[in-house]
């Protein structure tokens, strides 16, 4: 026998084995026994999460030989062919692939012919929202009016995609996205029947991994089985999802609610060194400070965490420093930074960043005992500055249009803003400029790369969109001017590292 992946040898066979979705398969059961079944269903949610499965298993439920019965034998012999595919009154259709009107004529022809060894013929029309407006349209009529001896079950991943003419004539069931805790018990139990050997913390890897999919989380395991030479240790599964595991994430998170700018820089470049891609890191950052917000706003949240206790006491030592309103304003920017990292050619510098700007927010509580003496280097810091300097800095930040302090103070603000107004393209192309002259009303900005030098002077649109965020922010109205950072002169290029930018965070320690 060919080798058969874990998710299709143990695909359900049951309502009761559908995991996560008891809302659907309960209903389902109920209007199978009491014979209410409809003449089509409309099956909604994520991949993975088993609507082709539920699909399955209703038609099994209307021709087991024993039925129609909420509870299929899977023995008989329309029940075997159902499971194995070959069923002739069960038709599967990929709608991707078959999406034209041709092929719904077609289906249109064949709906009306007597089922040939089943109770009731069952359509499975999956990722239906496909079909072209053709179609839908030519599919309307036979789903309004459908034989008596057939039910159409559709599936889809998009339901907003699916015409309201076809929603209407459907019952329409929602899937869930499975918890960790389900997923988790079932990536145990199917280990168990295969003999398979795995560590609880493994477990709750794969099962966080799969992000709500039980077939993902099945295919994980496959990899990993496939990959150990033994059990399955938290080692291999970290080698399978691409070597960014908890307690490297863990490590990071300490560094970060401790303020250590330096470590954080220096655990970046390992993390590049080692080839791991930066995006899953923000990924695992996000998901990380999420569960620190729930044990930060719900201290009984670790229930919901499936997580080894290990790693759950780790996050409850974590939550303990750190206040909600840390937590959020960390989870801003690690979603801010992920979002951006699209558009740039530097995403080092933009995990860079993130970094810095955690390290730099409000003192953790753990911190807090450090605040006096920070506030103390900062008045020396003010004290020693020359007169001159702090003066003309208040003339240009205090009264009327700002100056080219004040914009480059609020640089960051500007970048902010234009994200908020959906201009996150033109934000990261501003990301990796610097504002260096300001002669009249003509602001100079100095770019460190051709290509984002290229992007900005070419397009006027995204010129004239800058100015009015510079008007609208400092009230101040400028004529953009683009060039190199080679071609400025004395002015110093945009930083090609966070810690060469460092010197404009006065108290980093860097600094000292």
């Amino acid at each position: 026998m060919p080798y058969l992946s874990l998710y299709r040898k143990y695909r359900p066979r049951s309502f009761a084995e559908i995991v996560g979705q008891r809302h659907v398969t309960q209903t389902l059961a109920n209007a199978v026994k009491g014979g209410r079944i409809a003449h089509a269903y409309l099956l909604c949610g994520p991949r993975g999460t088993g609507k082709t499965s539920t699909a399955r298993v209703l038609a099994m439920a209307l021709n087991c030989e024993h039925g129609p019965t909420p509870d299929p034998c899977g023995e008989c012999e329309i029940c075997r062919r159902i499971i194995a595919g070959s069923a002739l009154d069960v038709i599967e259709i990929d709608a991707a692939s078959n999406r034209g009107i041709d092929e719904i004529r077609e289906l249109r022809e064949r709906v009306g012919l007597a089922a040939a060894d089943a109770r009731t013929k069952v359509y499975i029309i999956d990722e239906v929202h496909m079909l072209t407006g053709e179609a839908f349209n030519a599919f309307l009529k036979t789903l309004e009016e459908p034989p008596s001896h057939v039910v159409f079950v559709l599936a889809t991943t998009e339901p907003h995609r699916v015409l309201p003419t076809i929603l209407s004539r459907c019952q329409r069931f929602d899937f869930h996205r499975i918890g960790v805790a389900e997923i988790a018990g079932t990536v145990r139990e199917i280990a168990a029947k295969e003999g398979v050997e795995i560590a609880e913390k493994a477990v709750a890897m794969l099962a966080h991994a799969a992000d709500g999919s039980a077939r993902d989380a099945l295919t994980l395991l496959d990899q990993a089985i496939a990959y150990a030479e033994g059990p399955i240790t938290p080692e291999v599964v970290t080698e399978i999802l691409g070597g960014i595991d908890f307690d490297l994430v863990a490590e990071f998170t300490d560094v970060l609610i401790g303020r250590e700018v330096r470590s954080a820089l220096a655990q970046i470049d390992r993390i590049v060194a080692d080839g791991k891609d930066l995006r899953q890191l923000l990924g695992n950052l996000i998901g990380h400070y999420r569960n620190l917000l729930l044990l930060a706003l719900d201290r009984r949240g670790e229930e919901a965490l499936a997580l080894p206790q290990e790693s759950v006491r780790r996050l409850a030592e974590q939550a303990k420093r750190l206040s909600p309103d840390d937590i959020i304003r960390a989870l801003d920017l690690l979603a801010e930074t992920d979002r951006e990292l699209r558009f740039s050619s530097q995403p080092w510098l933009l995990v860079e960043l993130a970094a810095v700007r955690i390290c730099r927010g409000p003192a953790a509580r753990g911190a807090a005992a450090a605040a006096p003496a920070v506030a103390e280097a900062a008045v020396a810091e003010a004290a020693a500055a020359p007169a001159g300097e702090e003066e003309a800095a208040r003339e240009e930040g205090e009264g009327g249009p700002a100056g080219l302090a004040e914009i480059k103070r609020g640089w960051d603000d500007l970048l902010a803003d234009l994200r908020k107004r959906r201009q996150a393209p033109l934000s990261a192309i501003l990301r990796e400029a610097a504002p260096v002259a300001l002669e009249g009303d003509t602001l100079t900005l100095a770019f460190n790369h051709q290509f984002h030098h290229d992007q900005m002077a070419r397009d006027e649109k995204r010129v004239q969109t800058a100015a009015e965020a510079i008007l609208r922010l400092f009230g101040r109205k400028v004529t953009i001017k683009c060039k190199l950072a080679s071609e400025v002169g004395t002015a110093a290029p945009p930083p090609k590292r966070v810690q060469d930018a460092l010197t404009a965070f006065p108290g980093s320690e860097l600094e000292e």
